[in-house]
């Protein structure tokens, strides 16, 4: 390309380090990315602090530092009211900058977002933008999340190891079950028999509008459920081989037949939240049906929208559910560890196919200047199977292997949807392919800062008498951990009630790293954030 570009493809990788693409060049996984790679130029990535998804995404759609752009966390320090209270960091009114987008319009130019993190509510006015939340349960417009339904003999497959608490990993809930049990009994008051082998049996699957979403992001706040029925059948001295799903008791209405390892087409459903409908799209896979019918696994994928304003302008989603089909934000991150690594692969390869096919058909029939796509998959590569990818972590050989494995997969899922994206490059085009922070295989447990400053006397609670909950008493904390990373002091004229003297600020703040640089671990006994005996200073 020897003249300036006329359009240029900016695709997001979260989490992707260039010590991780580069191993995965070298390792033959990602050939598209090793073709820009070969074409282009890079460079060590430059990390803003913290090395946060809000952070970084805002920082590299507005060229502004989190100091100047003020997106400092998932959950944000509310300032002038007391340390407690937060404001979520997902949204884009918290900007103090211009977006890159929003400069391309004042240019004259069109943009096009396909699901690019940290940018919603949508601020293009002339551009068109498809999703654009957060990481994979942060989004406001599913209807549910996945569900997973298990009965008998199952159990979760966890990957061992110290598991990164919701505070430092958003994109995966963990309050609550991950799995909803069902009842493996006799079917009664079917109608529509087919023949089985031996006595029909049933589930009953209960799919929940509102499930398994973030609080502050949820779409509602009533759902009414919608319940199908699996009629369990068996097609010879086998035993039991597959699964009718259907909404009603009525073989004849199925709507999908099913034995392990099979996905139905896409199933429509209308839900009914705060009384309005809305219009669905999912999928069912059935993971698991032992011959005796003592263990079964149905997994229901995320619960998606077939329209609404999940794209903008109106209309588009439904333009593009119509043209390419139905949409799907969150690939099942949340469910890793509890249901199987094939099928979580299979949903993040559906998962990239959508945000590549998507991307395609909106550039290939709208004009456009600057496209931007972005996954978030690579993060979760890094909070679930990074973690213990090396000896360094502790991990047996079988879970290391394990979790390669799962990087590999991961990278060339990402890479399959990259060059899908490259169809739209030609001569005039200009790739970018960015990424916001990387991460490291772990040495030490998640370590929970106010659990480090209550142990040194900087933080206080009480005990709520109606409730009888413990709540931080700022009436005698000194410093309290906000957010995922940061600390403040409880500075009197700054905070509301501080304690904290001016005087004492400077004093208080080695109080405060002493603290931190003191902790040890309980079981290890380790110091999570520096190695005197190595002499240096490690990460917290």
């Amino acid at each position: 390309m020897g003249a300036p570009a006329k359009r240029a493809i900016i695709i997001g990788m979260d989490g992707a380090s260039m010590e991780l693409v580069r191993n995965m060049i070298d390792w033959g996984h990602v050939p598209n990315i090793r073709h820009l790679y070969e074409r282009g130029a890079s460079r060590p990535m430059i990390g803003v602090f913290p090395t946060l998804t809000p952070p970084g995404w805002t920082a590299l759609a507005t060229a502004s530092w989190p100091g100047t752009h003020g997106v400092m966390d998932f959950n944000i320090r509310a300032i002038g009211a007391p340390l407690t209270e937060t404001t979520w960091g997902i949204d884009t009114g918290l900007a103090r900058s211009e977006y890159f987008w929003n400069t391309v319009e004042r240019a004259g130019k069109t943009p096009i977002l396909v699901k690019w993190e940290m940018a919603w509510p949508p601020t293009v006015k002339s551009g068109i933008q498809v999703e654009g939340t957060g990481p994979g349960v942060s989004n406001h417009h599913q209807i549910a999340g996945y569900h997973l339904f298990v009965g008998g003999k199952w159990a979760p497959r966890p990957i061992g190891g110290a598991r990164d608490p919701e505070t430092l990993d958003p994109s995966a809930l963990q309050e609550g079950a991950p799995y909803d049990v069902v009842a493996i009994r006799p079917a009664a008051g079917w109608s529509n028999l087919p023949a089985s082998a031996r006595p029909p049996l049933e589930v009953e699957l209960v799919l929940r509008p509102l499930a398994r979403g973030r609080e502050e992001m949820l779409r509602g706040e009533r759902g009414v459920p919608q319940t199908y029925h699996g009629l369990i059948l068996a097609g010879g001295d086998g035993g039991y081989d597959r699964v009718l799903v259907a909404p009603d008791r009525d073989a004849g209405g199925a709507v999908a037949e099913l034995r392990v390892g099979e996905w139905t087409d896409w199933l429509r459903e209308t839900f009914t939240i705060d009384d309005a409908p809305a219009e669905s799209a999912f999928r069912m896979k059935l993971i698991a049906l032992t011959p005796e019918a003592d263990r079964f696994e149905l997994f229901v994928s995320q619960i998606w929208p077939t329209g609404g304003d999940f794209a903008v302008p109106l209309g588009t989603a439904e333009a593009l559910h119509a043209a390419v089909g139905p949409f799907v934000q969150n690939p099942g991150r949340d469910a890793l560890g509890t249901f199987d690594d094939d099928t979580y692969f299979e949903m993040l390869d559906l998962h990239h196919r959508r945000i590549g096919e998507y991307a395609v058909h909106l550039g290939t029939t709208r004009e456009w200047d600057v496209l931007f796509v972005e996954t978030h998959a690579s993060d979760y590569a890094s909070h679930f199977f990074l973690g213990q990818a090396d000896p360094i972590s502790g991990a047996s050989e079988a879970t290391i292997a394990r979790c390669r494995e799962g990087l590999a997969r991961t990278y060339a899922s990402i890479d399959r949807m990259v060059g899908k994206v490259l169809e739209l490059a030609d001569d005039d085009t200009v790739v970018a392919l960015v990424a916001d922070h990387g991460g490291t295989p772990n040495q030490h447990p998640p370590v929970d800062i106010n659990v480090v400053l209550e142990r040194a006397d900087l933080l206080r609670y009480r005990t709520d008498p109606a409730t009888g909950t413990r709540e931080v008493d700022l009436t005698r904390t000194v410093a309290l951990g906000v957010g995922l990373v940061h600390v403040f002091i409880n500075l009197a004229g700054r905070e509301p009630g501080g304690i904290v003297a001016p005087d004492d600020y400077a004093a208080t703040q080695q109080r405060v790293i002493d603290a931190l640089l003191d902790y040890r671990d309980p079981a290890t006994g380790e110091r999570p954030s520096r190695s005197r005996s190595r002499g240096r200073t490690r990460r917290c």
